[in-house]
C-alpha cells in the first residue's frame, strides 16, 4: 500500500502478486482444517501480528523521502551549520512568529535519516516547531542520495 500511494507501480504490482498469492495459500487451508471458534481466533491473531510485523520491517527499511519544517528562534544559525555538516541540504527563511521573528528551516533528506536529524534539532534548538512528512517526488536542489547516517561514518 506504501508503494501504490508513492506511486511505485512496479514494486507495488509485484508485492501486490506476493501477498494476494500468500492469502490465497492462508485462506484455502483455513477453509481445509478450521472448524472451531478457537481456530478462527488464532488465524486472525496471526493475521494481526503478521500486520505488526510488516509495519515494523517497513519503518525499519525507512524508503522513501522526507520534508523536514523546522521553525526555530534559538541559535538557527548553528542548528543550519549542524544540519549542513551532517551532508543534507537546508534551505533558510525569515518569518515571523507569534511574538517574535524565526527562522524557518526546511530539509529533504532520506526518510532513513529522520531520526538522526531531528535529535540534531532537539539538540540545538528543544523549543523548536518541527513538521516531518512524506514526500513522493523531489526534483532539482542538493539532496544526495548515498550518504550515511552521522553514527554510520568513521
Amino acid at each position: 500500500m506504501i508503494y501504490t500511494i508513492r506511486g511505485r507501480r512496479l514494486i507495488s504490482t509485484g508485492l501486490g502478486i506476493l501477498e494476494s498469492g500468500i492469502w490465497i495459500i492462508a485462506i484455502s487451508r483455513l477453509f481445509a482444517y478450521v472448524k472451531e471458534p478457537v481456530t478462527i481466533l488464532g488465524w486472525a491473531f496471526g493475521f494481526g501480528a503478521g500486520t505488526f510485523v510488516g509495519i515494523t520491517l517497513e519503518k525499519w527499511i525507512a524508503t522513501g523521502n522526507i520534508v523536514m519544517r523546522i521553525i526555530s528562534t534559538a541559535r538557527p544559525e548553528l542548528l543550519r551549520k549542524d544540519l549542513l555538516d551532517c551532508g543534507v541540504g537546508v534551505t533558510t527563511m525569515a518569518g515571523q512568529g507569534r511574538d517574535s521573528a524565526v527562522q524557518m528551516l526546511f530539509v529533504v533528506a532520506p526518510r532513513r535519516r529522520g531520526d538522526e536529524l531531528l535529535n540534531i534539532v532537539r539538540n540545538n534548538d528543544p523549543d523548536a516547531f518541527i513538521t516531518v512528512d512524506p514526500i513522493q517526488q523531489a526534483i532539482g536542489g542538493y539532496m544526495p542520495l548515498a550518504v550515511e547516517p552521522a553514527s554510520m561514518r568513521k
